[in-house]
């Protein structure tokens, strides 16, 4: 009988420890997937603001965007919201949402300023180094390219 009862307690301690371990591998991938969506969903919405930035000029010259421009913003829009659509457990969708698609941004500036907002958010939740980092070079570009400097840097975009 103490033998029974030791082999049937082995199997069940056994039983209870691979339950654990594959709920505990099942949340880390959930976790990892959901790091990688988001970071995903944060550097198309970067591209987008980068991109966006051509509105907000525009606007400012009272001159109208390029339509190459316009298909691009469009186009990487709804590559966000299809990636949204497949990832609702990504915190902002409703600001990203109301960002890419709401009429209800009276500028180009003052949307410009709201995905800026937005990517603050989630750059704390994908890398918060990175969204330091990339902020202060982002305000040294815009300033150096306001003063007519020229950027040798890889990643320029302008000439």
């Amino acid at each position: 009988m103490d033998a029974l009862v030791g082999f049937l307690s082995g199997i069940g301690v056994s039983l209870v420890g691979a339950l654990g371990g594959s709920l505990l591998t099942r949340s880390r991938e959930r976790q990892k997937a959901l790091g990688e969506r988001r970071f995903a969903i944060y550097m198309k919405l970067m591209d987008l603001y980068g991109l966006y930035s051509w509105f907000t000029t525009a606007e400012v010259h009272k001159k109208d965007v390029s339509a190459d421009i316009r298909v691009k913003c469009r186009s990487l829009s709804w590559q966000i919201a299809d990636m949204l659509r497949e990832a609702d457990d990504v915190a902002c969708i409703d600001q990203i949402l109301e960002v890419l698609f709401s009429p209800g941004f009276p500028t180009a500036v003052k949307r410009y300023e709201a995905m800026g907002e937005v990517l603050d958010k989630m750059g704390t939740q994908v890398n918060p180094i990175y969204l330091k980092k990339i902020r202060e070079i982002s305000k040294r570009n815009l300033t150096g390219l306001a003063s007519g400097e020229i950027s040798n840097a890889p990643g320029a975009t302008w000439p």
